[in-house]
């Protein structure tokens, strides 16, 4: 198709032709006067006529170009002014999360003081209760907050996201460490599988933490008791696969593509039981996709669900070059079995 520039010309060298030919016929007349007028007449005639035309086709495409101008920088205008409203969303929710962080880790920490009796007994056993209430109410409060954090940070990109080569085993075993307890309260088999040497992905060490952090804790929060839930970390050529298993409550196949956005649930009865905004999966998918990887979910409802994240690969950056003491590679087990239960998707396979 051809561009309004081009179609500009031809009209313009249009235009110049006939008042070339509207100018012969005319000069014809004062040249040769006495003569045969039926040709220059014509040709006047033409040339006038098309002038005509082709100047006003001209006077058309110059109204529409001016339009059209006019309706791009009303458009840049508008898309300025959402991204401006977009960052100023993004900033008032990063400070908003700010201002309330500061006071829910003091009603934490004054709950801690009631709970642990640190000056001494406050009376009846009810009190503990209420302090403890109190202090579980608040974490789940500050989580919420920093979720918020976290998606105004992402939304307008603030901070330093260098990545780098990093140990992906090793980040995914403190991790684990760190949920441990909480799986442990609630009667669940934490279990990761890793080589016994590093696995360099390209990252950023805290951002692998966080989603690591927020997936398997989807993982403990969407599995009951007796449960288990499976980490593997698995280097692959040009590619580091983190896959976090569990034979929890599952997700309808139905509900699996609106999952990943921020403040999306899957709207029934076993979720509903479980406090939060929907805000963790798409804070870790967003962080992923930072490092240049990406996460993809997969789930049968009532049998559990897998989320895999994938990183590039960094070991040819990171590891030495002759590899042949990489190190044995540890025996296949099975965690789902030897915890008295069954992998959802080696079943389904």
């Amino acid at each position: 198709m051809p561009s309004r520039t081009s179609n500009t010309f031809y009209a313009s060298a249009g235009l110049a032709i006939a008042a070339a030919c509207a100018f012969l016929g005319l000069a014809y007349f004062a040249i040769a006067p006495t003569q045969n007028t039926m040709v220059p007449t014509i040709l006047a005639g033409a040339g006038l006529v098309a002038s005509a035309v082709l100047a006003n086709l001209l006077f058309n495409m110059h109204a529409q170009w001016r339009e059209m101008t006019d309706t791009l920088a009303k458009t840049q205008a508008r898309l300025a002014i959402e991204v401006n409203v977009g960052r100023a969303k993004s900033s008032f929710l990063g400070k908003i999360s700010h201002e309330l962080r500061t006071p829910l880790n003091a009603i934490i920490g004054y709950a801690d003081v009631l709970t642990q009796h640190m000056f001494g007994p406050i009376g009846s056993p009810r009190y503990d209760d209420y302090a403890m209430n109190i202090r579980q109410g608040g974490e789940t409060l500050l989580n919420i907050v920093n979720d918020l954090f976290e998606i105004a940070r992402a939304n307008a990109r603030d901070g330093e996201f260098s990545c780098e080569p990093i140990d992906a085993g090793v980040v995914a075993g403190k991790v684990v460490a760190e949920l441990n307890p909480k799986a442990a309260d609630k009667g669940l088999h934490l279990k990761i599988d890793v080589l016994p040497r590093p696995i360099w992905a390209f990252g950023q060490r805290e951002a692998l933490r966080q989603v690591l952090l927020r997936v398997i804790g989807n993982a403990i929060k969407f599995t009951d008791h007796g449960g288990t839930v499976v980490i593997n970390v698995v280097p692959s050529p040009g590619s580091v696969h983190i896959m976090i298993t569990d034979n929890g409550i599952g997700i309808p196949q139905e509900h699996l593509a609106q999952l990943g956005t921020p403040f999306a649930q899957v709207e029934d009865h076993a979720s509903r039981t479980h406090a939060g905004l929907g805000l963790g999966l798409a804070i870790a998918r967003g962080l992923v996709e930072r490092m240049e990887g990406n996460l993809k979910l997969e789930s049968i409802a009532g049998r559990g669900t897998r989320v895999t994240i994938h990183l590039r690969d960094a070991e040819s950056d990171a590891a030495p070059k002759d590899n042949n003491d990489a190190g044995p590679k540890p025996k296949e087990k099975d965690h789902f079995r030897a915890s008295g239960g069954q992998n959802p998707f080696e079943a389904a396979a």
